[in-house]
């Protein structure tokens, strides 16, 4: 196993940003009863210093099997968990797999390396991945010894301590303005910060997401909700699925196909 570890962290109000990007992104989707089902680096876009989400072929309803679990992003479940699938597999796709994603990406943000990725764990590197794979579905992580408001999310997300990922977005939200008083920088305004896009999603008739208020949950706006069902009857779980980003609006020709 090779350790790799950022030489530098990024600005803390930069990481703030990040991770209340990636929220805002997930609980859009959690809003259409959809949840992204492969959330890791690899599927994570840099735009300038926005954090975007893409590659929506796991995108399934809530309440789906859990096929795309790859530690440290998804764990498999223990014999204490029973209600959220079967013993030894991911579970279903809901809140819960969604924020452990979350949890560990934010781990990654903010420690410069994934989860266990700053040791080897066995003697033979190779038995290093099903070690944590084992340690993650005894719900054993590495301790947290960072920014304690930020530790308080990644544990809270590993824990499934939000009911929602909405309550996570509302709770990442208050990091922009706590980066203020943290760091003594001017953190973006509400109306800036909540300005997510899902991989630059559009309406099917080329409206912007971005007329949708991310910055609260969704039974909190009826506009969005509407929005949201309108979405829906328009088929987006079937278009995400389906490998033709046109069909959606996108326009961009780096779109990823897969064979």
């Amino acid at each position: 196993m090779v350790v790799t570890k950022v030489e530098k962290l990024e600005p803390l109000p930069l990481r703030n940003e990040w991770m209340n990007d990636l929220a805002q992104a997930v609980a859009f989707l959690e809003s259409l009863n959809l949840a992204h089902g492969d959330l890791r680096p690899e599927n994570i876009l840099l735009d300038r210093n926005r954090l975007k989400l893409s590659d929506f072929d796991c995108t399934a309803e809530i309440g789906t099997d859990f096929e795309a679990c790859v530690a440290p992003y998804g764990r498999v479940l223990n014999s204490n968990e029973t209600d959220q699938g079967r013993r030894g597999s991911s579970g279903f796709l809901g809140p819960r797999t969604e924020q452990f994603a979350l949890g560990s990406l934010y781990y990654l943000i903010n420690y410069g390396f994934e989860v266990y990725g700053d040791r080897c764990l066995t003697e033979d590197p190779k038995e290093h991945g099903p070690k944590v794979v084992d340690l993650l579905q005894k719900m054993e992580f590495p301790k947290l010894n960072g920014d304690p408001l930020i530790d308080d999310i990644i544990d809270k997300c590993w824990h499934n301590k939000y009911a929602a990922v909405a309550e996570l977005a509302a709770h990442t939200q208050t990091l922009l303005a706590e980066g203020t008083n943290r760091e003594g920088t001017n953190a973006k305004t509400n109306d800036e910060a909540t300005n997510t896009e899902v991989a630059d999603a559009r309406e099917p008739n080329g409206d912007s997401c971005d007329d949708v208020d991310q910055g609260h949950p969704a039974e909190d706006s009826p506009s969005k909700k509407a929005f949201c069902q309108n979405l829906e009857k328009r088929g987006l779980l079937q278009l995400l699925s389906s490998g033709e980003p046109e069909q959606l609006g996108f326009t961009f020709e780096w779109y990823r196909h897969s064979c």
